[in-house]
């Protein structure tokens, strides 16, 4: 019987060995999370086009609010109007052109190829610096869109 209980521990560690190998992980195992895939060119350059359509407005709206409150002059205010009206022909002409069926490549070329011709660097750069806030936003969309065809910005 002496022998039955010197035994009896090991038997006991045995049996636990056992069925702690038998039960499944209490973690289980994570899987990295998927890498964030980089929004394509053409999904930048549509969102841009579309918020430089408000943009336009807000320029507009804006310089002639401060033509009437004494902060542009009429000149500013014609100029503004010239440049944002140019800025509103491109965008539209990249619209139609990012809905075209054209290839990527086909329709970047298009995109800087119009704002080459849109002219839209001469009509900034006649715009006094007091009145360049007004058409600030229009500049950063159009250069977001320009960096995002690989073209040079304003």
């Amino acid at each position: 019987m002496t022998t039955l209980r010197r035994i009896a521990p090991l038997f006991v560690l045995l049996v636990v060995a056992l069925v702690s190998l038998g039960c499944p992980p209490t973690t289980t195992p994570t899987t990295p999370p998927a890498p964030v895939a980089a929004t394509p060119p053409q999904i930048i350059v549509a969102n841009a086009v579309n918020a430089l359509a408000q943009a336009v407005n807000g320029a507009v709206t804006s310089s002639i609010a401060a033509r009437d409150a004494g902060k542009a002059d009429a000149s500013d205010v014609a100029t503004i109007e010239s440049f944002a009206s140019a800025i509103a022909h491109a965008g539209k002409d990249w619209d139609a052109e990012l809905r075209s069926t054209d290839d990527w490549a086909t329709q970047r070329t298009k995109i800087l190829v119009r704002a080459s011709t849109a002219g839209l660097a001469t009509l900034k750069a006649h715009i006094s610096p007091g009145a360049q806030a007004l058409v600030a936003a229009l500049v950063v969309l159009v250069n977001q869109i320009l960096t995002a065809v690989g073209g040079n910005a304003l």
